[in-house]
């Protein structure tokens, strides 16, 4: 059970997604290919899903009612099908190819799926252990959906996240895991819509596809609860169609995946603009009517952007004060807090400073990117790099023919995007859009070098090609064979546990203790996620303050009786001393390790 439940899970929240976005058939331009209007409505239902899971979840976030709008979706779906609207599923000429990329995805798909059934492990340094994962945990235990106070980036838009929600409802911790084959499968269909769109053959789109799933600073956001491969899926499809957008419809389309990327994290509002500007320039450019029409069209996929990502933004503006939350600096002119929170904002900002770094800010180090995500690829949080085929072969992919509006479209929102992500947080996950990109342009360039020159030049391009998914495989395998061989092996699992998280004897004890209720955890590493029981944890990583009036453990242990917990979680964090004393008054030590202490609250 512990493997087929994750796997129905992912069925039944795929299903529902394919229904919802049935919604979205009709905007989807006549035009587009089979491969296009199935990716196309997996992603907009992917996004409408969320999005109604996290408006259902401010009043009810129950099994009960995550189950109705689960099946309401998968109901929608049947309806749509019973009324002749076409599935969508990518016809088999479009996915036939080389048997060799072929092979090269189907490895990394296999290995993503064995290693998605493996039990998460970690600790507050991973984003899903400290909060992807967290917030879902306790919206499920708590029945609604409210940031986690002493995590604040469960303030942060929650598109991926509300379905995480739904995953652990019926297939527990292990299903979002396991949702890394479904986001896997998502980056490399748009990635096949657009390499076809570019003029590329069904063999071409293949090794697009095995370029993609080789490239570790793209696989990187894929596994793990990650979610920055839906995120760039989101902006992919947004720019699948808005560059070839005619009717108002499209653009309203177009609109729509904006808001789905703006409802996944904050950087989508920073590609918004980015992707409404390259839409007009194109349109502006190509389209044989009045200017007024497209800026008409624009607005609409404006406001359309707006409507969907709404929700995530007006719940902090009325809640919290501040449609983002925690605010910029610069945010907090506009939207004054009557509870402000210095420290928490302080202490983000300074990561975003001291982990986007990169490179450098200077001229010279924007022109020496190509070179640096190829091969000094540390620096962007050691996700690994993107091959040599983008540097090698990408730029011949500008003397090809075949070379339009829309990949002129393309290659400006890449271009621009770059930028953006130069200048605020150079983190390799948050640029695999323009990786994709890069891929995409790297297979025109290879085609066009394979027909066009010499047999040598051939044999380079080649062997560009074969370097890049062999670095791939050599980052990409060893890094999740753990992941595989604690799926695969329950004892080898356990031994993991207790191995890779921090405090998972405390963990165990909590879990299994029936006279635990409710526990007090003291020290902010300790990763919340990890004990089953509702929890009250005073001081966040990032200074959060969940207590109120308690900036210190005597100020908390002083609230203890309105606490109403039953046991305290005292942790030694390396090189220091445990929060409490020897022998804290009121406390009975009922478990002891080397670092950690639980107390039963006498």
């Amino acid at each position: 059970m512990r493997v087929i439940l994750p796997i129905l899970a992912n069925f039944f929240v795929v299903g529902a997604a394919l229904g919802f976005g049935s919604l979205f058939v009709h905007l989807i331009p006549k035009a587009f290919s089979e491969l296009d209007r199935f990716v196309l409505r997996f992603l907009s239902g992917f996004g409408l899903l969320g999005t109604i899971l996290f408006c259902v979840g401010q009043v009810r976030f129950s099994r009960l009612a995550i189950l109705s709008v689960l099946f309401l979706g998968v109901f929608i779906g049947f309806v749509s099908q019973g009324r002749g609207t076409p599935v969508g599923w990518p016809a088999p000429k479009n996915l036939r190819g080389s048997a060799i990329p072929a092979a090269i995805v189907f490895g990394v798909v296999l290995l993503t799926a064995v290693g998605g059934l493996a039990f998460p492990t970690g600790d507050m340094n991973n984003d899903s252990i400290s909060y992807h994962y967290l917030g879902p945990k306790v919206w499920l235990r708590e029945g609604i959906i409210r940031p986690v106070p002493d995590e604040v980036t469960t303030y942060f838009p929650a598109v991926v996240e509300t379905q995480y929600g739904a995953l652990m409802a019926f297939g527990g911790a292990r299903a979002p895991q396991f949702f890394s084959v479904v986001s896997l499968a998502t980056i490399l269909l748009i990635a096949a819509s657009l390499a076809i769109r570019l003029g590329l053959d069904p063999s071409g789109a293949w090794w697009v596809a095995a370029l993609i799933a080789s490239m570790p600073a793209v696989y990187h956001g894929i596994y793990s609860g990650f979610l920055d491969a839906l995120f760039a899926s989101f902006l992919l499809a947004a720019a699948r169609v808005a560059f070839d957008a005619e009717r108002r419809a499209e653009y309203v389309l177009f609109g729509f995946f904006c808001g789905f990327a703006m409802g996944t994290k904050y950087t989508g509002i920073l590609a918004f603009p980015v992707l409404v500007l390259c839409a007009i320039l194109i349109a502006l450019g190509t389209r044989h009517r009045p200017a007024w029409l497209t800026f008409k069209s624009a607005a609409a996929a404006c406001v359309a952007a707006i409507v969907i990502a709404s929700p995530f933004y007006l719940r902090n503006w009325i809640l919290y004060e501040c449609p983002l939350y925690p605010p910029p600096p610069a945010l907090l002119r506009f939207f004054p807090l009557t509870h402000p929170i210095p420290n928490v904002i302080q202490a983000l900002v300074k990561e975003v400073r001291d982990t986007g770094g990169g490179m450098g800010r200077g001229v010279t180090a924007f022109f020496l990117l190509p070179l640096n995500v190829t091969y000094h690829t540390a620096v962007f949080r050691g996700a690994g790099g993107i091959g040599l085929v983008p540097l090698a072969l990408g730029p011949f992919a500008l003397f090809a023919q075949r070379l339009g509006a829309f990949a002129k479209g393309l290659l400006l929102f890449a271009a621009l995007e770059s930028v953006s992500w130069f200048l605020t947080a150079q983190e390799s996950r948050y640029a695999i859009n323009i990786f994709v990109i890069s891929a995409l342009f790297g297979v025109i360039g290879w085609q066009y070098v394979a027909g066009s020159v010499s047999r040598n030049a051939r044999v380079l391009a080649a062997a560009a090609v074969g370097i890049s998914i062999l670095y791939g495989w050599w980052m990409i395998f060893p890094e999740r064979s753990e992941d595989v061989h604690a799926a695969l092996s329950s004892s080898y699992e356990a031994k993991r546990w207790h191995a890779e998280t921090a405090c998972a004897a405390g963990f165990d004890f909590i879990n299994d203790e029936p006279s635990v209720k409710k526990v007090l955890i003291l020290d902010p590493g300790v990763a919340p996620f990890f004990v089953d029981k509702p929890y009250v944890k005073p001081f966040g990583v990032w200074g959060e303050r969940s207590v109120p009036s308690a900036d210190t453990v005597p100020d908390v242990m002083a609230q203890l009786p309105a606490l109403q917990v039953t046991h305290v979680f005292d942790r030694r964090p390396k090189g220091e001393s445990f929060h409490l004393p020897d022998h804290p008054p009121g406390l009975t030590l009922v478990f002891e390790r080397e670092d950690q202490r639980i107390y039963r609250v006498d």
